[in-house]
């Protein structure tokens, strides 16, 4: 039987905002110095890019990334996760569903599922997903006029409705409020815009790890 996934506290996402050579290499480039920097595990997200672009860069830094014993999550495309070895994917309810994402992938994939509601939650509980993602916690760029910020009690009702999955808290987060996220019941914290603004993103990981060690 597989084992619960261990998520680390922090979970970064890498925006690949465009289509261009320019959005391709910065995104690299940002996977490659997070797991230098000792994220253990990053998600590449692509809305823009196309299949043959995306599969190429995941299949790059799924390689480079597995040497540093970083894993590469990929966002709602099973066949780039597929295509480029990568450890698992992440979709949501317009993607492929679970239970084909596990038949393609197999049983040691990780798959993650999006959820925005605790009635979402409850029945993504029921899913072969390794973890569950709930949120937007709070206002968030990324989700900018699509869906309103849950908030931290929400967070916590959802934490419950999951079960014994662990839960990944998404939307808006930064390290002054990712302790209430974890406190809530969040085993880990999916940061985008936070990670991209930092001058010294090696310093801001340490201080996530800091900051879960001081809420555990």
């Amino acid at each position: 039987m597989k084992p619960p996934l261990r998520l680390p506290p922090l979970y970064p996402i890498v925006n690949v905002a465009g289509s261009g050579a320019a959005a391709i290499e910065s995104g690299r480039a940002l996977a490659l110095e997070l797991a230098e920097a000792g994220a253990r595990i990053v998600q590449l997200r692509a809305k823009e890019l196309g299949a043959a672009a995306f599969a190429a860069l995941a299949a790059d830094l799924g390689e480079r990334l597995h040497r540093s014993a970083c894993r590469l999550i990929v966002n709602d495309r099973v066949d780039v996760a597929l295509i480029a070895a990568a450890s698992g994917v992440h979709v949501g309810d317009e993607d492929l569903p679970v239970e084909a994402a596990r038949r393609v992938l197999g049983p040691d994939a990780i798959i993650g599922y999006s959820t925005h509601s605790v009635a979402e939650m409850s029945a993504a509980a029921r899913l072969d997903a390794d973890y569950l993602a709930f949120g937007p916690v709070f206002e968030s760029p990324t989700k900018a006029g699509v869906r309103a910020g849950r908030g931290i009690e929400l967070l916590a009702q959802a934490c419950r409705a999951a079960g014994a999955r662990p839960v990944v808290a998404i939307g808006g987060i930064t390290i002054d409020s990712a302790p209430a996220c974890w406190r809530a019941g969040a085993a880990s914290v999916a940061v985008i815009s936070e990670i991209e603004r930092s001058t010294d993103r090696r310093a801001l990981l340490a201080a996530y790890s800091a900051a879960a060690a001081a809420t555990a």
